[in-house]
């Protein structure tokens, strides 16, 4: 990879004075009367020859002097900065003389960027041009709109064809048109194959323009990488959700879901994932694994994660292509209880000897071309949002249900109430079917177990469920669970409504359970186990001891 601009451990150091006399004090008393401020402390960076690249930080965070170090306007105080090929700063300010005509200022302006009179006269028509300023460009600067001036600048900067455009937040200038004229003229530049180097506190100006883009907080160079992952971790840390400390510590791993590949059917859900995965640590001899995490719950299964050779596009460092790439693929068969109608997320967990933790696997230049929901059990839908990717998993539709009376007797966990699905009749128990599920929430194992349809008038002569004069006569509902079949741990119960006429869906949602006075007030106690009804969340789960 060619590099045009390349900076190497830049550090810069301003002495701070209490008044304007105090060079003049030290010198004299011979004691120190500054403080050090340090504007860069250690930055390096290799700007890739060809790309635009975006540094971003908010006010005084060094970007400028990053710049002015670049162009040789300041020095560091230790460090080196290596251009390759003719180099502009992009300041549409500097350079112009407001006593002189806008015409002798493309002349002056020019010179001072390194060109001779003869080659600003091949030139100066198509800047005149571009500068949209007609017959003021014989006019003083000085009787210029900000707007105009902001133009003449900008006009000669970019039409003297430099290697490598160093542009400091000099794109709002004047209107929307010129605006847009200025912008085409940056992609013109990008298309040419020129280094651009674009300093902004704009996120969003950064990941649309940019490929690649280094974040500075402080003078510390905070992260270097794929423009729209850096604009996604510096818009955290300014929004607040974020704090520096949490945001170094994820930044050590270089990550990217670049392929997703999901089929659906009758066996369920199958997503594969391909990309990339590294720490930045040289010393990292952790291991990994893939989770899918429910949001809603937090409850998730993980699967190891082994790394092999990568074979995709991304210019990853050498020494790192052997042993980052990654293919894993999550599949319904093997985790038959959990990608339960919800919301998923994916991440990865990293395991080290003294410490462990997880991060959100980056998606945000994942191009998913999806165009139709995947069915099988259910309906599934994967998005990227928020520069991740999220697995919906959601019912044809909603059951209603509640359970209404829980009770122990001879041995048995019992279970009372209604259920039925808004719009589908149910005037026999042939027309529909319903099993229990009680899933371990540690293992994901479940047992099932058959529910018996009961007649009831509850729902049907109920004109809040039922306006339209439905038959939802078998809508109660009674199961019974053996609790010599519950292990210690906990529980969650679950329920899956079959329709067996037309449209034929199958249906699972969590129970719902929200009459608690009806329901065991005290834990029960059976042979060697305490048995705790839980629905603090109305959802109805349990506790084994």
């Amino acid at each position: 990879m060619d590099i045009s601009v390349s900076v190497k451990q830049l550090t810069k150091k301003y002495k701070l004075y209490e008044d304007k006399w105090g060079p003049i004090k030290e010198v004299v008393t011979k004691k120190k009367l500054h403080k050090e401020f340090l504007a860069l402390h250690d930055v390096s960076i290799d700007f890739p020859k060809g790309e635009a690249i975006g540094v971003l930080g908010k006010n005084g965070s060094g970007k400028s002097t990053l710049l002015k170090i670049i162009t040789g306007i300041a020095d560091p105080s230790s460090g080196t900065v290596d251009v390759n090929g003719t180099l502009v700063f992009l300041d549409v300010s500097s350079g112009i003389d407001p006593e002189l005509s806008g015409y002798e200022n493309i002349f002056m302006k020019g010179v001072l960027l390194g060109y001779s009179r003869e080659q600003m006269l091949e030139k100066v028509d198509e800047i005149i041009e571009f500068s949209e300023l007609g017959e003021f460009i014989s006019q003083p600067v000085k009787n210029y709109s900000s707007g105009m001036r902001a133009k003449l600048g900008f006009a000669i900067s970019v039409n003297v064809d430099p290697d490598i455009l160093i542009v400091d937040e000099a794109l709002a200038v004047g209107d929307s048109m010129f605006r847009e004229k200025c912008m085409n003229k940056m992609n013109e530049f990008k298309e040419q194959g020129k280094t651009i180097i674009f300093v902004s506190h704009d996120k969003n100006a950064v990941e649309n323009f940019c490929s690649k883009a280094a974040w500075i907080n402080q003078g510390e160079l905070i992260a270097f990488g794929d423009s729209k992952q850096i604009g996604s971790i510096y818009n955290e840390f300014m929004s607040g959700r974020k704090k520096l400390d949490e945001i170094k510590s994820s930044l050590e791993f270089i990550h990217s879901i670049e392929n997703v590949s999901p089929e659906a059917g009758e066996s369920g859900l199958s997503i594969g994932l391909e990309g990339y995965l590294y720490s930045s640590a040289p010393d990292f001899k952790g291991s990994y694994e893939l989770v899918v995490k429910d949001t809603r719950t937090g409850e998730a299964i993980a699967k190891p994660l082994a790394l092999s050779s990568y074979k995709g596009d991304s210019s990853l460092p050498d020494e790192k292509k052997d042993t980052s790439g990654f293919r894993i693929s999550i599949d319904e068969q093997d985790f038959s209880g959990f990608l339960k109608p919800g919301k998923y997320s994916f991440l990865v967990r990293y395991k080290e000897e003294h410490k462990e933790g997880e991060f959100p696997l980056w998606a945000g230049n994942l191009d998913l071309n999806i165009t139709e929901d995947m069915k099988s059990r259910y309906i599934n839908k994967i998005k990227v949002e928020n520069n991740t990717l999220a697995l919906l998993v959601e019912n044809v539709d909603k059951v209603q249900e509640q359970v209404n009376k829980i009770w122990f007797e001879e041995g048995t966990l019992n279970l009372e109430g209604v259920c039925f699905v808004r719009g589908y009749e149910v005037g026999s128990p042939e027309d529909a079917g319903v099993t229990l599920h009680v899933v371990n929430l540690e293992s994901f194992k479940e047992e099932m177990y058959p529910v018996e349809l009961r007649e009831t008038d509850e729902i049907t002569e109920n004109p809040s469920f039922n306006p339209q004069g439905k038959n939802y006569n078998f809508a109660g509902f009674r199961a019974g669970i053996s609790l010599d079949h519950l292990r210690p741990g906990r529980y969650e119960y679950r329920m899956t409504y079959q329709m067996k006429n037309k449209p034929g869906h199958e249906l699972l949602i969590p129970v719902w359970a929200s009459k608690r006075q009806e329901y065991p007030s005290e834990p029960f106690l059976w042979k060697d186990r305490e048995i705790d009804i839980q629905t603090s969340t109305k959802y109805l789960r349990m506790t084994v001891k």
